[in-house]
């Protein structure tokens, strides 16, 4: 273990303090399942993928920073101080992984967070995340009526496929961040339409439908959300909203903190409630207390179980939460893909990384809808 005095070893900013109280077996639960001492063609993978997709990161910092009146030559040496601390970290890791302590991914997405708050670098993707929200936001009252007009099981069905359409938003996923290069708008519906065919690389579809669709099929279900912009505008809060139409109540979470592109609590609130003027199912259901959004404690793109925030902790208690949903490729399968938990649970997301796809024994875009009833 290193015992001098390091960035790293300073107290983490951004994970919660308490167990999410549904944990199976909280003491001996593991976020992740892969320890990349034991996996060298893993470790080498997600080492050399966090190095290359710094450019990118440093690109939509410096676009952040110019929207808000900060010149490039200011942000710049911010940045530099980020690079050269990260990439410090990523060396001695590369060289010996266990210098920190056991090594899994979000430990890296732990480090690269606590060097950009070192450097005063707060949200680099406040702009990329602000126009996708806008962009997915004008969709969202003629998908709401598209699916309003489905019958069971076809609706829960193709709630289910806008989830995974909505996910392609990643601009963590060096497959998917070229896709969104330079604002390039992506086709919700054209993703969709061309969605991997069934039967999916896990894929238990057929067990949802048909116990979302049966009478009272939970009391309340805790939804950890991913990405902003499609994903979680046009995907999850359409699957939200499904399940407030099925008498389920919802307890939506996001990261306190920001992380990469994923959607922020404070975020997410004004987003919900600009809906709720509009749309009568979302609107009941605050008045009612049957939605209820709350931060999760988290400010990683992955999220440890073992540390959210009391908050959280608290609404799934009073709410009588007996459904997890884990969406997303950090959420869901880079962590947490084998969790147990005392209630019925899935986990949903689109595959966007080779390596990530080469653990599962599948391929980019194939698609994960991992559904466990206890």
């Amino acid at each position: 273990m290193l015992t001098s005095p390091s960035l790293f070893d300073l107290p983490h900013p951004v994970k919660g303090d308490v167990a999410f109280p549904l944990l199976s077996d909280p003491e001996n639960y593991v976020a992740c399942q892969w320890d990349l001492e034991e996996h060298p063609e893993k470790r080498a993978h997600w080492i050399g993928l966090f190095r290359t997709h710094f450019d990118s990161l440093e690109q939509q910092a410096i676009a952040e920073a110019s929207a808000r009146g900060e010149s490039a030559e200011a942000v710049k040496p911010k940045l530099a101080v980020v690079r050269e601390l990260f990439m410090t970290y990523l060396d001695q890791i590369e060289a010996n992984p266990t210098v920190f302590g056991t090594l899994y991914i979000i430990q890296i997405c732990f480090a690269r967070e606590k060097a950009l708050r070192e450097a005063g670098i707060a949200d680099p993707y406040r702009l990329a995340k602000a126009k996708e929200n806008e962009a997915a936001l004008k969709l969202l009252p003629a998908l709401f009526e598209e699916l309003d007009s489905l019958p069971d099981p076809e609706k829960a069905q193709q709630v289910m496929r806008g989830t995974f359409a909505g996910n392609i938003y990643d601009l963590g996923a060096t497959k998917t961040v070229e896709l969104f290069k330079d604002g390039k708008p992506v086709d919700f519906h054209d993703v969709r339409n061309k969605l991997a065919p069934r039967p999916w690389l896990v894929d238990g579809l057929d067990a949802w439908s048909e116990k979302i669709t049966s009478e009272k099929p939970y009391t309340a279900a805790a939804v950890f959300v991913d990405n902003a912009g499609c994903d979680v505008i046009l995907g999850m809060i359409p699957f939200v909203r499904d399940l407030l139409q099925r008498d389920v109540k919802v307890v939506l979470t996001s990261n306190s903190y920001p992380a990469l592109n994923d959607i922020t609590h404070s975020e997410l609130v004004p987003i919900i409630n600009g809906i709720a003027q509009w749309d009568k199912t979302i609107s009941n259901a605050l008045d009612d207390n049957n939605l209820r959004i709350v931060p999760s404690g988290n400010g990683a793109p992955l999220i440890d179980l073992a540390h959210v925030g009391e908050e959280l902790v608290d609404a799934v208690n009073e709410m009588g939460v007996d459904l997890v949903v884990l969406e997303g490729m950090g959420r869901a399968i880079e962590s947490n893909l084998n969790a147990q938990f005392t209630c019925d649970s899935l986990n949903i997301a689109m595959i966007k990384d080779t390596g990530v796809a080469s653990a599962l024994g599948g391929k980019v875009y194939d698609l994960l809808c991992k559904y466990q009833q206890r």
